[in-house]
């Protein structure tokens, strides 16, 4: 039996249990930066106010969304984390996998630099999941398809650049967040114009990647007002360059897995009316990388096959991901309540080739006698979504406090695959394509909602929510070669199919404040993610169709203010209750959905900071997630209830130190040591032949922060991230085990040991 400690994350807590058990990130910005979580660095030292952040002897208040109003994180009934623009700047966190372990209960599937499949409170199904478990929002747009067929497992790791915050709520969403917030939702929050003030931000990072190369990267920002107090605009540009680590030694090229990232925002605020603004913004982001930061690993050992970092892929795997969005925001305060709407639309396209060999040459050398080769699968996906949402909710601080709206969605994809028998011209085998497909298909959704509280007293009330939605959906399919025909793969075979569902999902929500500062909650609320048509096999006898699955979460929890304002302590227990799992087959080289069996989750969560001194706070968070299948799953060969699900660790802790001092008589500066732990988790299913297990060990991250404020808008940061470089094993891929038990694991790798500096300047007042 192999044990896996969190060592140096074990004596960080113990020495730092009464003050803090790991963050609240929302609290983690208990802000170095500024002396709000909104703030920037730059503009902390730029605008005067560094000598007096190093005084403030209380935390910052940290106001979210989380329930559609905007109220302090220590009030909202609810798991919330909210990470700061400030602290992932501080950090050093550009996208999602660089700020996942500071969020308790936080878990995800790397797919490569382009996408990931992510999971809150351990709801996933692991790599081979087909639908997300969570809803994921850009400034209030729902973003990413609703279906298997729009690749909407996978999660778009959005640049963090001159966003206000990032928020995570933890456990179903479904009454105010609709389809597919299984787990929960992630909120990515820009920071929006400034009708006042002409600001402007210019950055540039450097940075060496041990066992790799070179990292760089330049972020702009512009913000002017163009009538003051009416009219300003906003526009940001992100040019970003991340070396890759792993080698391929088949292939004789190293650098896999590096990636480029192109992105671009603006924003156009006008406030026509005092009671009247609008805001309308455009989206556009880019990644593109040439391989996966894998090693090649003993399913039985996890020990590597030829060496750390080492991959032996026969073909190279390019990847690209663009998500371009338009959107506009109109809110009008009608004084009796306040009118939303949004509208948005967005183009959602991925393209990827992956080696498939050892799973493809098991299924064309054993089941049709072919001689062995090298097989590649391209997708080409695309996804056109088009999302409206009106609400309509009551003032705040009302003895009834209301909130209606209604949504709707129309969804077009085309995907496009193509397996390739790569040593041919054309791509084919035996003058046939393996398979070819085109799978176009449409989504349409509408929803109603609402939720209500009452205040009871001043000090208890009780909300209760509800939401209805219907979908239908149309797919077709046009596909020939040999794994759809195998006696004519040159036939072009159509099938169609329709489905239409309906689900109700709902929330009871009491709360009661023992103190001002002292709140102790329950939460019962259920969440659900759409069935729909699926890949057909069965030619002429149409699709079978999967049914929606649904969870019910029991939650309570308390959240208290402490030590006049100098200290904040969060926690929660919960039990998740899943039914009528979608799960993913593979049939004979083609995956299909199927419902199958039930799980529980159990699980708890903390967080913690504690303004030690005016110069010093410690933060943390901590999460322990039990999620376990609760029957039998023949269809993934499982007889017997009891296996873990996938991807979630047993625990994860995170635990941070951030120190506030003088440099000279004109300058500050602010030393950060954070510490990550993630623990040990699963690929796949231990002990199932069809969906087969592979262990992942715990491992550990240490970082540490240096910024200096210097004068006139002049931030200078230096950086060492995984300073141990520990190679931790983040996820990995099974799929191809169910057909060669002894093919090499894919596995996906932190990244090494990191060094750079960042030079920010910050012009006028950009925030």
């Amino acid at each position: 039996m192999r044990m896996h400690h969190p060592p140096f994350a074990a004596t960080l807590l113990a020495a730092s249990i009464t003050l803090a058990l790991a963050t609240n990130a929302n609290a983690a910005s208990a802000d170095r930066r500024a002396p709000s979580p909104q703030a920037s660095s730059a503009v902390a030292a730029h605008d005067g106010q560094a000598n007096s952040r190093q005084t403030q002897t209380t935390l910052p208040t940290i106001v979210v969304t989380a329930t559609r109003r905007s109220e302090s994180i220590q009030n909202v009934p609810g798991g919330v984390t909210a990470l700061s623009g400030s602290f992932l700047q501080q950090i050093h966190a550009n996208s999602f996998e660089q700020f996942a372990a500071f969020v308790p209960g936080l878990s995800y599937d790397s797919l490569g630099p382009t996408s990931d499949i992510v999971a809150i409170r351990g709801v996933t199904t692991g790599g081979t999941q087909l639908s997300s478990g969570i809803g994921m929002y850009f400034d209030q747009v729902p973003v990413g398809a609703s279906t298997p067929f729009g690749v909407g497992f996978q999660t778009l790791p959005v640049n963090t650049f001159d966003l206000a915050r990032i928020e995570v709520l933890n456990g179903p969403q479904g009454t105010l967040y609709g389809a597919n917030a299984l787990g929960g939702a992630i909120k990515y929050v820009p920071n929006t114009p400034n009708l006042d003030d002409f600001g402007g931000i210019v950055s540039a990072t450097l940075s060496e990647t041990a066992h790799a190369g070179t990292n760089y990267g330049a972020d702009v920002m512009l913000n002017a007002p163009l009538a003051p107090g009416k009219i300003a605009l906003r526009v940001d540009g992100v040019q970003q360059y991340d070396t890759g680590f792993g080698n391929n030694v088949l292939l004789g090229s190293g650098n896999q897995g590096s990636a480029h990232t192109t992105m671009g925002r603006a924003q156009l605020l006008a406030q026509i009316t005092p009671d009247l603004g609008v805001r309308l913004a455009a989206f556009s982001q880019k990644i593109r990388d040439n391989g996966l930061n894998v090693d090649f690993r003993d399913i039985d050992t996890g020990r590597p096959t030829l060496g750390t970092y080492d991959q032996a892929f026969a073909l190279h795997q390019p990847e690209s991901n663009t998500l371009r969005m338009f959107s506009g925001v109109a809110d009008w305060n009608l004084h009796w309540a306040t009118f939303t709407s949004i509208t948005a639309y967005q183009n959602n396209n991925g393209t990827y080739l992956t080696d498939l060999s050892d799973l493809y040459n098991v299924v064309f050398h054993d089941f049709f006698g072919f001689p062995l080769s090298v097989y590649g699968l391209f997708v080409d996906t695309t996804t056109r979504k088009t999302t409206q949402e009106f609400r309509l909710q009551s003032p705040q601080g009302q003895p009834f406090e209301w909130l209606v709206g209604v949504y709707g969605a129309h969804e077009t994809t085309h995907e496009f695959v193509n397996l390739q028998n790569s040593p041919d011209p054309q791509g084919l085998l035996f003058g046939y394509s393996p398979f070819y497909g085109v799978l176009p298909s449409l989504y349409k959704e509408a929803s109603l909602f609402a939720d209500g509280t009452y205040h009871f007293t001043d000090r208890f009330d009780v909300t209760m929510g509800l939401r209805y939605s219907r979908n239908s959906q149309h797919y077709q399919q046009f596909a020939n070669g040999w794994l759809v025909v195998p006696l004519e793969p040159g036939l072009t075979t159509h099938e169609n199919a329709t489905s239409k569902q309906s689900v109700t999902t709902w929330l009871f929500n009491p709360r009661y404040r023992l103190s001002d500062n002292v709140m102790i909650y329950g939460k019962v609320a259920s969440g659900y993610r759409p069935g729909g048509p699926n890949f057909v096999l069965q030619l002429g006898k149409g699709a079978p169709t999967f049914q929606p699955d649904k969870l019910w979460n029991y939650e309570i929890g308390e959240k208290a203010t402490l030590l006049d304002g100098r200290a904040t302590l969060n926690a929660d227990v919960y039990d998740i209750a899943w039914s009528r799992i979608q799960l993913t087959v593979n049939n004979g080289g083609i995956n299909q959905i199927e419902n199958g069996g039930s799980a529980r989750i159990k699980g708890a969560e903390i967080s913690a900071a504690c303004k030690v001194t005016p110069h010093l706070t410690l933060t943390g968070s901590g999460a322990w997630t039990d999620a376990k299948l609760t029957s039998a799953v023949p269809a993934l060969g499982l007889a017997q209830p009891g296996s873990r699900l996938p991807l979630s660790p047993k625990f994860n802790v995170a635990l941070g130190a951030s120190y506030g001092f003088n440099v000279g008589s004109q300058s500050t500066a602010n030393l950060t040591l954070t510490d990550t732990y993630v623990g040990n988790r699963t690929a796949g299913y231990m002990g199932s032949l069809i969906a087969p297990g592979y262990r992942l060990p715990g491992y550990n991250t240490l970082n540490l922060d240096l910024a200096v404020f210097a004068p006139h808008g002049v931030e200078i940061d230096a950086f060492l991230h995984n300073a141990l470089d520990k190679a931790g094993q983040v996820s990995a891929t099974t799929e191809a085990n169910e057909y060669d038990p002894f093919a090499p694991v894919p596995v996906v790798l932190t990244q090494p040991r990191t060094i750079g500096v960042q030079v920010t300047v910050a012009l006028g007042n950009p925030y």
